[in-house]
């Protein structure tokens, strides 16, 4: 049974986990995901200064934590010690891959800085098979080296406006999917997706009017906050 508002409807995407209902990019947030049956799910990975993988959106600790500084300076043993701005932890990469693996969801794991790439895809390859994941990024030139190397990666490129000569660019990085801003729709973007067979997603889409506007669109996904407003009853 389809997850969505009608068959024909693009799949509903959890965004953060569903961070307008649960705290963002927690394992709660996860868990309410799973629990809607959304078939996938995006998050946020950074790597420590110690070179573990923690699910976290911002650079900087600031907005989400009553700590301050960059995450990415920040040892594991720091960053336990670091409650969110709910009391909830700073999940690992590692935790959220165990969680998802009682559940029939695709992690969309948009990697937020380019020395993350490694372990991040190191622990999704280690634990989950490629159906499971699907790697993104706005860093494009690791997605490419990437998508050569490893021509069963499914990867995701990430951008808030349409990169000149689109349809030459998207073939050189050739990705599965296309994340862009909602604020991005127009039909060259949506008809070059199209035309080279890739799978068009829209972030992030929280109100009916929103979602209404992108149908016309015909994209595989939107992403949303509030993941519940676009599934059936």
């Amino acid at each position: 049974m389809s997850n969505t508002l009608k068959n024909n409807s693009p799949e509903i995407i959890g965004h953060r986990g569903a961070a307008g209902l649960v705290f963002e990019n927690t394992l709660a947030g996860f868990q309410k995901a799973f629990e809607l049956r959304l078939s996938l799910i995006e998050l946020d990975v950074w790597k420590t200064i110690d070179g573990e993988s923690v699910v976290f959106h911002d650079a900087l600790l600031d907005r989400l934590t009553p700590a301050k500084g960059l995450i990415a300076e920040q040892t594991v043993a720091e960053l336990q010690q670091i409650k969110l701005n709910n009391g909830d932890p700073i999940p690992t990469l590692k935790e959220v891959i165990a969680l998802a693996k009682d559940y029939p969801v695709t992690l969309i794991v948009e990697v937020k800085a380019e020395n993350a790439f490694a372990k991040t895809l190191e622990l999704l390859e280690a634990e989950l098979p490629y159906s499971r994941f699907v790697l993104g990024s706005f860093y494009h030139q690791p997605i490419i080296q990437l998508k050569k190397a490893k021509p069963e990666l499914r990867t995701a490129i990430m951008f808030e406006g349409v990169p000149v000569d689109f349809d030459e660019y998207l073939a050189k990085v050739n990705p599965e999917f296309v994340v862009a801003s909602k604020d991005t729709a127009n039909a060259y973007l949506a008809e070059t997706v199209k035309l080279q067979n890739r799978k068009l997603l829209f972030y992030t889409v929280n109100s009916e009017p929103e979602y209404t506007m992108l149908l016309k669109y015909a994209p595989f996904g939107i992403i949303s906050d509030f993941p519940d407003l676009f599934l059936k009853s």
